[in-house]
């Protein structure tokens, strides 16, 4: 194994011993400790990293050395992948800079601030998916990065994952649709030690009792205290109904009678009707008194804030997000303009609101003390509002702790594990589910997660997994009861585009010798000079298949097959095959073609650069479903009883630490004015006629017959550059006013186009005038207004004699 410096340059190329292992475990260690014996001393540098399959991990300690002579040292090298360098980092508020601080917001801005944390150490961390979930307060108190993450999880009762330098809060979990099928015996996949024990001694749960927050409600006029769950309403989650009780006070199955009458009860008092809102702009009224209003524009009309005043409390806002994250101040509204009057207070040893401490435009901001409509308690209808939230969130609970639940333990057959690795080694991974069965103690399949694993460096086929049904924590001192139920998966995954692999020379001698091995009714290739012929056929009878969107339609789609050079890893998305001719024998309009729905594939990390493979699509002869599957060697299509392998595609061996893909199905004809094709692709990828999808890609140039040529992205660019800018001033009070009584604030909104951004302008940017009547008067007011940069322009009497006029004149780069 390959040691490199800080610079990238090699400092030594290690044999290791075979008790080298990488240890990983869901939330927890992400490690490799290496076993080393030379016969002379190498330095070893704090920060040396290796490169293990895809994956960097970085020695963050120094060595540990035992000389039992001159000429034998042994080493312990435990390097360790990114997220160890949470562990380096202490977790500050990024606004303040405060260490010890707390705040409120959802999961997603947590993530951010940890993100902006790790970022101002070192660039490169970015979020993956995120949970979406009700705001929450955490306080933090002089931690570590990792700590502070924990704890975000913790809070919001879920887990999180980190790959690299991408985190994600989420559940760890993959392949529950299509589990890796392990038993005991031969061929199974399990050695002898197969065990299950009971989780803590734990009890399925029938019945499930929720209590709600008490915040905003009115009890006089709600009947309750706390807020209640949707009363005799239902709900279907993963394929099970649930119901809620006449009174809203629990939870139970709807599509099943109770075993045992065994009950739970959940806290949910952190749900209650709430509006969070966004602050449109602010009016500093005195700022000396520290007198600072703002006002949201979005505010509905019905919704009246001081109309739903509760009878002895008072109203409150509290910040959400911004300088004032956290802080409750008591206010007053006025519907007729959406404004708040916050009520200073000291807070910290200072008067806030003040010059630093201060709302701003965009923060969000939420209202207590108040009980809000009907529509943002429950609606029904909508299946919508606060109860309808504590009620998705008691469904989640409920599912996750109503089977019993067990934990597992078994070694893999190491044989086995490595004669079917291309089939299930993208199966081997953290959070990656198992259907265990065991035909007398197990009979009925249980779904487990895969929660560690540990794999030896020179046995990498042969890993040892760790294996529960039970959501888990990564050092807690707490189990995680509970994953978060609203949560709606935001995931920073745009879908990756068509893959038109790069074909060279190299590539297509090597697909020709696949080729070879693969067909027995092909009889191998000829080399003429030339050939004269009225017709070319491209293809064979058992690789006319296609995907098609739908199993009952014969709309055929792109299917997406691609290989990762950075993970080395080849993907198949799931689909549809409709193949043309198996079952088929004269040529007709319509046809029952067969078949077959295909689970998503992902390989296992291909650590063998020199080796091409086979993708076959193993198809059931008499049933219509199907797994994708890679082989090094050929496989004839109808050589294993009861299943077709189609091939699929051929996956080159590696140049240039790529690997380029021949789609292999489907046909091409050449006729003598004609050519049937699905694509025609340059050999550097880089440009295609897509023709299944008319689409056409790469760098385009139209030549005249003059030979002058437009360049597609010249005009793209022109037309972005030529964009049309505009300004709109927006009063909060109208245009007209009598009697003097002038009130109102400007607000100015640039567009581009029909995009608004204002948000993404400096405030520098904008300079207001006036013109009036008076001429004098109106020199005088843009002199003092020179140095006035903002947006947002609050206007009086005093601004106004008779007439005027106010102009934002916004200056862009």
């Amino acid at each position: 194994m390959k040691l490199f410096d800080k610079g990238g340059a090699e400092i030594v190329d290690l044999i290791v011993g075979d008790d080298s292992y990488r240890n990983r475990r869901v939330m927890g260690e992400d490690s490799i400790t290496l076993k080393v014996q030379l016969f002379e001393h190498v330095e070893i540098p704090v920060g040396a990293y290796c490169m293990h399959q895809g994956e960097t991990y970085t020695l963050l300690r120094p060595q540990n050395i035992r000389k039992n002579h001159t000429r034998s040292l042994e080493y312990t090298l435990i390097l360790e992948a990114y997220a160890a360098k949470l562990g380096l980092y202490k977790f500050r508020d990024t606004t303040t800079g405060k260490l010890k601080f707390s705040f409120t917001g959802k999961p997603s801005d947590f993530m951010a601030m940890l993100l902006e944390n790790l970022n101002q150490r070192e660039s490169g961390w970015v979020l993956g998916s995120c949970i979406e979930a009700s705001e929450k307060t955490i306080s933090f108190n002089h931690n570590y990065c990792n700590e502070a993450l924990k704890f975000i999880a913790d809070a919001f009762e879920t887990e999180f994952e980190i790959t690299g330098k991408t985190l994600s809060l989420h559940k760890v979990e993959y392949g529950k649709e299509s589990p890796l099928a392990l038993s005991y015996g031969k061929g199974n996949g399990f050695r002898t030690g197969v065990r299950r024990e009971n989780f803590e001694n734990s009890h399925a749960i029938d019945i499930l009792f929720v209590q709600g927050g008490t915040r905003n409600i009115d009890a006089s006029k709600y009947g309750s205290t706390e807020l209640l769950l949707p009363k005799n309403q239902s709900l279907t989650y993963e394929g099970r109904t649930y119901q809620t009780h006449e009174s809203g006070l629990f939870v139970s199955r709807a599509d099943k009678a109770v075993s045992f009458n065994v009950e739970d009860s959940l806290d949910c008092s952190h749900i209650y009707p709430s509006r969070v809102g966004q602050v449109s702009s602010v009016v500093v009224v005195n700022a000396s008194k520290n007198f600072y209003d703002f006002i949201d524009a979005t505010i509905p009309e019905e919704l009246n804030y001081k109309d739903c005043l509760i009878a002895g409390e008072k109203m409150t806002v509290v910040f959400q997000s911004g300088m004032l994250t956290g802080k409750e101040f008591d206010c007053d509204y006025s519907h007729q303009d959406r404004k708040f009057q916050i009520v200073p207070q000291e807070i910290d040893g200072q008067a806030m609101p003040n010059d630093i401490f201060k709302p701003v435009m965009g923060d969000s901001y939420a209202i207590f003390g108040i009980s809000l409509p009907d529509a943002y308690m429950c609606n029904n209808s909508t299946q919508s509002g606060s109860s309808w939230d504590m009620f998705r969130e008691a469904v989640r609970y409920l599912y996750e702790n109503e089977d019993p639940r067990f934990s597992f333990t078994g070694e893999l057959d190491p044989i086995w594990a490595k004669k079917k690795w291309l089939e299930i080694g993208s199966k081997i991974r953290l959070g990656g589910y198992v259907a265990f069965t065991d035909e007398q103690f197990q009979a009925e399949p249980v779904l487990i997660r895969i929660i560690g694993i540990k794999d030896y460096i020179n046995s990498p086929y042969s890993p040892e997994i760790e294996l529960s049904n039970v959501t888990i924590g990564g050092g807690f001192s707490n189990t995680i009861k509970k994953l978060e139920t609203t949560q709606v998966v935001i995931e920073d995954k745009h879908r990756e585009s068509i893959r038109f692999a790069k074909r060279g020379f190299r590539e297509a001698q090597e697909t020709t010798e696949l080729l070879k091995d693969a067909f027995s009714n092909f009889n191998g290739s000829i080399s003429p000079v030339t050939i004269s012929t009225m017709q070319l056929l491209v293809g064979d009878e058992s690789l006319q298949f296609r995907f098609v969107d739908a199993i009952d339609t014969s709309i055929e789609v792109n299917h997406l097959i691609s290989f990762d050079a950075g993970t080395k890893i080849l993907r198949a998305e799931a689909g549809v095959i409709q193949h043309m001719t198996i079952g088929v024998e004269q040529i007709s309009t319509s046809h029952n073609r067969k078949v077959w729905l295909m689970e998503a594939y992902q390989s296992p990390y291909l650590d063998k650069p020199d080796t091409a493979y086979y993708l076959y699509a193993k198809v059931e002869r008499d049933g219509n479903t199907g797994v994708f599957l890679l082989s090094e060697q050929p496989v004839k299509m109808e050589e294993f009883t009861g299943y077709y392998h189609l091939l699929v595609a051929i996956l080159n061996s590696e140049y240039q630490g790529d690997r380029s893909i021949a789609l292999l199905y489907g046909f091409s004809e050449i006729l003598p004015g004609r050519i049937t094709t699905k694509k025609i692709v340059s050999s550097d990828g880089k440009t295609y006629f897509d023709l299944q999808n008319n689409q056409i890609g790469g760098n385009i140039k139209f030549i005249s017959t003059g030979g002058e040529y437009t360049d597609i992205d010249e005009k793209i660019t022109d037309v972005e550059n030529n964009v049309t800018y505009k300004v709109e001033i927006v009063s909060t009070n109208g245009s007209a006013f009598r009697n003097d009584m002038i009130e109102t604030t400007l607000i100015a909104i640039v567009y581009k186009g029909k995009e608004d951004i204002t948000q993404t302008l400096p405030l520098t940017a904008f300079r207001w005038t006036r013109k009036s009547d008076d001429a004098d008067s109106d020199f005088l007011w843009n002199k003092a207004h020179s140095a006035f940069y903002s947006n947002v322009l609050v206007i009086t009497s005093d601004d106004v004699e008779g007439r005027a006029t106010f102009n934002c004149q916004v200056s862009i780069d």
